[in-house]
């Protein structure tokens, strides 16, 4: 059963539908024929009550296809409810949701208990219809909104009454608000001692797959330098000229942990890392995320694997966003050592940390494997 049925009144109606039998038959026993056909009459408005209460909603489908929608703080979205029915209409009915407040209605009149909005929609669908209930939102903080519950209050069209039908599977709609993506100050430079993608005119190493013109040979020139179209169309040796690479991927190191809470300013830290994932989205430097929320699997906290582009952005976009003061933690310290050893560090790391003896025991071997940079409290100030 998709539906609960809270029925209450429809057993009363079945009650008063027994006594009106009753009273017919008796009316009928002593001939009173005017007092039978008056009987009658309300027993069968009675009776259509309450069959209809026994079968409304019974083939009410809602086509809940799992869906998450993602959206910035502020921007506009919408639930999107498909009704399909194939039973009794239904007229006049009244539908009822919960959902958590990281988004809230357009419109006005909600209610709000604790972290959840409840709000009434009008609902009439007929006999092998289908409805779509948009309700548009606004999202106003960051967080995943979740439709909680669902109920449909059916009134009776003969008379007082209504049946209340409670939707039970868990309904797969979600809302994911990603946290405000400020401009906070970032600074980086890319190492001129590590291959990597990096465009930059005075590094070591060179991309042989990136040419970008040619000149005339040297003697000093290696032979597999030599481009042999050039040189054949110009009549004289020609070098290839390629690009000069650096690395510069980041590791950012997150610590939420306050003893065995999240940290009271949780969200400017997340703002301002945000902030920073978009920056490095923007210029196209690759990036990992480690935060010292525990999390099942083979990695005991929240991990992302380096990597650029618009699919690492959402990537870390979500870890973000799916972060709760409610979620467990662990020291700062157990993450660090369990990233010195299974994870080889990049070229700059960054400690997001309120206070900076948290990390001072990796701090100085980690600042001979990679340029270690320290951002103490949600201004971003930095320390090396």
């Amino acid at each position: 059963m998709m539906w609960t049925r809270h029925d209450d009144h429809a057993k009363n109606t079945k009650w008063i539908f027994g006594f009106l039998l009753v009273f017919l038959f008796l009316s009928l026993v002593f001939l009173q024929f005017r007092a039978a056909a008056v009987i009658a009459f309300i027993a069968a408005i009675v009776g259509l009550q309450w069959l209809y209460f026994t079968k409304v909603g019974s083939r009410l489908e809602f086509k809940n296809d799992k869906t998450r929608k993602r959206v910035l703080n502020g921007s506009e979205t919408s639930w999107d409810l498909v009704f399909a029915n194939k039973g009794l209409p239904i007229w006049g009915g009244n539908l009822k949701i919960w959902f958590s407040d990281a988004v809230q209605p357009k419109s006005d009149g909600l209610v709000n208990y604790g972290e959840l909005v409840e709000m009434d929609l009008p609902l009439t669908v007929g006999h092998n219809e289908t409805v779509v209930l948009n309700v548009p939102l606004i999202a106003k903080q960051r967080g995943l909104a979740r439709l909680k519950k669902m109920e449909l209050s059916v009134p009776h069209p003969f008379g007082e009454g209504n049946v209340v039908l409670e939707y039970k599977p868990m309904i797969l709609q979600e809302q994911l608000v990603y946290p405000k993506l400020g401009k906070n100050r970032f600074h980086y430079a890319p190492s001129h001692q590590r291959p990597g993608q990096f465009n930059l005119k005075h590094s070591l190493f060179e991309d042989p797959f990136q040419p970008i013109g040619t000149r005339d040979y040297v003697p000093s020139d290696q032979f597999n330098q030599i481009h042999w179209k050039a040189s054949a169309r110009m009549q004289t040796y020609q070098t290839r000229i390629v690009e000069r690479v650096a690395n510069e991927s980041i590791l950012f190191v997150m610590n939420v942990a306050s003893r065995y809470a999240t940290i009271t300013n949780l969200e400017e830290r997340i703002e301002e890392v945000a902030s920073y994932i978009e920056h490095c989205y923007r210029e196209g430097i690759p990036y990992s995320l480690a935060i010292n929320i525990r999390s099942a699997g083979k990695t005991p906290y929240l991990y992302l694997a380096s990597g650029e582009g618009q699919t690492q952005r959402q990537k870390a976009l979500d870890v973000l966003s799916l972060i709760s003061k409610n979620h467990s933690t662990m020291p700062f310290r157990s993450m660090l050592a369990h990233l010195d050893i299974h994870t080889e560090l990049p070229f700059t790391t960054y400690f997001l940390l309120e206070d900076p003896t948290d990390a001072m025991e990796f701090a100085s071997r980690w600042s001979k494997r990679t340029d270690l940079k320290m951002l103490n409290g949600a201004k971003g100030s930095e320390s090396a």
